[in-house]
Formats: C-alpha cells, structure tokens, sequence
C-alpha cells in the first residue's frame, strides 16, 4: 500500500514516560517504527551503553515497533593543535550493530572560522576516522541537512558525502530544512538519490518578525504541520514514488506550537499515509 516505505518518529518530546508507555503511544499513532535519541535525560542514555541500546530495541520489538535509527551519540573531535581525532563511541556502533539497528543519524555543523572547503576537508577527516567503525559493525553514518551554519541542502551534503559508500555514510533528505534552504523538492531528493538512506519529513516556513521596512530585518522559522509546509510534502512525496523510494519516512515530531505535539503528529501520519497511498 505505502511503496514499501515504514513510518518512524522521532520521540524526543516524549522522554518522561516509560519505554512501555512510549511504545503504545508510537503504535497508537500509527507508526511502524522510532527513531530514538540517545541522550541524556531520556529513557535509555549514551552511559547505557549496549546493553541500553539492546532493551530500547527489546521493548519496541516486543509491541511490533522497528528502530530506525538513533539520534545522537556522535562527539568526534580534534585534539587541540593536532589532526588526532578522539570522541568515537566504538560500544554505540557495536550496540546498534548487535540490535540491528542500521542508522546513526547526525546533523553536521560548520565551524564559524573555516572556509565552506577547508570545512569539508575537515569533516571527511573525521568522517574517515569513524568509517572503520560503520565497516566493522555493518552501520550507516545518516547525514541530515540542516539550516544554518551547517551542512544545509542538498548540494552540500552531495559534496560532503560523494566519494562514500553509501552503505556507510550516507544522506538523510529532510524536506524541513531543504525546505528553508529554497530547494525545489524533487531536484533535491535528485541531487543525493544515490546516497540517500532515510527520508525525514519535517515541515517549516520562515516569516518577518518585525518590519516590513525596520532596519535591520529579522527572521523566525516556525515549525508546522505537512499542510503548511514551504517545502511541499506532495511533490517531494510523488517524486519519492517514482523513484521507487524503499525504506524509512521519518516524522520528527517537532512543532514551535510544543502543547499540541501529538495531535499534530497524529495528523502529520495520516496526511503522508495519504499521499503515499494515492495514486
């Protein structure tokens, strides 16, 4: 019915429940599957370890729930004044690999003081030092587009990721973010359809919080539902389609209206079941 896709959710606004609890409010909505943030604060933390990450996926597994992947856990960093890298959680590629669990999800900042070039010089060394790690427990490294001082749209993160595996690092199109960056929804999905891994359908505009002529102008993003969306969810939907997309449509689950999380997710998931059950 769905093109053999699988619906996740992120379950960030949702960390002061039980895992038992947030499983019956994932089937509940009708999702197949969570994308899970492995951070401090929530049900299962990156201290956890393995073991934390094997229970997280016992318990989904349980109520018939999939983990798409995990969100977080990525620190690689630079040893001050060298090019040795240090920070890889080696126990977090081998819990996710264990559980089968296929993607680590990150989104990939900039630093303020290099060149967009000597930025991804710098990003692929790093990248490099985790690809033994991705090899070794059979893992992909999902790199997410996001505005700002980040990787931001497509084109970027195509140039980031070209000369990897797919297998191991890898792109996640987020409509939200390629959205906000002006991206044409299927010339985006095009532009990393080889490197695609995950599919995130975020929804966003952005607006004029003073003005219209106050000097100097100032912007807000609001995060909305599908409907609303700047980055059409329809045409980045039937493109999906008829490319033959297989695999997971993630719903983060963010919203700047935070009191009505769940009852905009509960329509989210029925607006892009629709579009992804029409014909």
């Amino acid at each position: 019915m769905y093109n053999n896709v699988k619906f996740s959710v992120f379950t960030k606004p949702w960390k002061d429940i039980s895992l038992e609890e947030l499983a019956f409010l994932v089937k509940d909505m009708g999702f197949d599957a969570i994308e899970y943030p492995l951070r401090a604060g929530y049900q299962v933390q990156p201290e956890d370890g393995a073991a934390g990450i094997k229970k997280l996926c016992s318990v989904m597994n349980s109520n018939g729930l999939e983990i798409s992947s995990i969100a977080g856990g990525i620190d690689v960093r630079f040893v001050e004044g060298s090019n040795e890298v240090i920070g890889i959680d080696e126990e977090l590629f081998a819990g996710c690999g264990e559980a089968g669990v296929k993607i680590i999800r990150i989104c990939q900042n900039m630093e303020r003081g290099l060149d967009f070039h000597q930025n991804l010089d710098q990003i692929r060394y790093k990248y490099d030092a985790l690809l033994p790690y991705c090899e070794k427990y059979n893992v992909t490294l999902g790199v997410q587009m996001h505005f700002g001082y980040s990787i931001s749209n497509s084109a970027e993160t195509y140039l980031l990721l070209k000369d990897y595996d797919p297998r191991y690092i890898a792109a996640v199109w987020d409509s939200g973010h390629s959205g906000l960056a002006g991206n044409e929804p299927s010339f985006a999905i095009d532009t990393v359809w080889e490197q695609l891994c995950m599919v995130n359908f975020k929804a966003a505009y952005r607006w004029r919080i003073n003005g219209p002529e106050q000097f100097p102008a100032k912007w807000d993003v609001h995060w909305t539902t599908g409907k609303n969306a700047c980055g059409e969810w329809k045409e980045a939907v039937d493109h999906l389609k008829k490319r033959g997309y297989k695999g997971y449509i993630c719903l983060p689950a963010e919203y700047s209206d935070e009191a009505n999380v769940e009852a905009y997710t509960r329509e989210d998931i029925a607006y892009i079941k629709q579009l992804f059950a029409d014909k």
